[in-house]
């Protein structure tokens, strides 16, 4: 098995993929942290608040939320790139038993997926430091740095699992970079819109792509509003944790670690699609 997980590490740093698509988690997170501070200008002109507005917080969670994407990119190229190389034979001969190819890619992803998740991070906070004239209060607080930062390496680590069992399930090199483009940004756009306001609207926070969001949403939004509202946070209205929500992503209401539950099933589930269509699809 350690040969397996070696070879899979040559594999990732001998071609380009992984520093291909982590130029994009890097570039998005700097602008996400830039951008967030002139969304506080704006707020400012209001002059509504005294305290500090940690808008680093909120621009750590878009980051995230848009970077992810690339790391589900990433895992699902890793499996489905062996079956437009024709090497995913002489893996499969290398390997007893055949899912230990499976278990050997996920071990050498998760470190890929953690080395974006602390790019994002650092690069997401080093913007929203520039930006904010390196004020540091911007982060409200190390500790709920801290945490949103954490949960933005778990969210990116397990987007990268996911698309590493996504690729496993489809082998098509082209199909899962579409699919989940078309999905995350299109399909479940149209669906929570339509669901707004509906019987069933409550099952909009246990959509894949609004579940992913919620691990580090659904906890830098409260965090957020708790800097600025102080004791007055009960009384803050729904309407604006609704807006917060709206930018940055995740649902009103809705706990992060429900949602990183919710997505922690989705990525078992197509690892297992992965691992169980894996094992009994012929190749040549």
């Amino acid at each position: 098995m350690i040969g397996l997980i070696k070879a899979e590490y040559r594999k990732i740093f001998t071609t380009s993929l992984w520093w291909a698509l982590l130029i994009p988690v890097v570039v998005l997170g700097f602008a996400a942290g830039w951008l967030g501070t002139a969304f506080g200008g704006i707020i400012d002109m209001v002059e509504e608040f005294s305290a500090s507005l940690p808008l680093g917080l909120l621009s750590v969670a878009l980051s995230t939320n848009f970077g992810t994407i690339f790391a589900l990119l990433f895992g699902a190229m890793a499996f489905a790139s062996e079956f437009r190389a024709k090497t995913i034979t002489t893996t499969y001969l290398t390997a007893n038993p055949r899912s230990s190819v499976l278990w050997a890619k996920l071990i050498a992803c998760t470190g890929i997926g953690v080395l974006y998740g602390i790019a994002n991070v650092l690069f997401a906070s080093l913007g929203a430091l520039l930006g904010a004239g390196h004020d540091m209060s911007n982060f409200g607080g190390f500790s709920s740095w801290l945490s949103v930062g954490g949960a933005g390496v778990l969210s990116m680590l397990l987007w990268t699992l996911l698309g590493v069992g996504f690729g496993a399930l489809i082998a098509n090199a082209v199909l899962v970079v579409i699919l989940p483009l078309v999905y995350k940004f299109v399909v479940e756009f149209i669906l929570s819109f339509s669901l707004l306001d509906t019987p069933v609207s409550g099952i909009e926070p246990y959509l894949p792509g609004s579940a992913g969001n919620g691990i580090v949403s659904n906890l830098a939004v409260p965090l957020f509003v708790s800097a600025v509202a102080g004791p007055n946070e009960p009384n803050t209205p729904r309407t604006a944790f609704e807006l917060l929500h709206l930018f940055f992503g995740g649902s009103y209401g809705h706990p992060w670690w429900a949602s990183l539950l919710t997505f922690l099933g989705y990525t078992a589930v197509f690892v297992a699609g992965g691992w169980f269509v894996g094992a009994r699809r012929d190749v040549a």
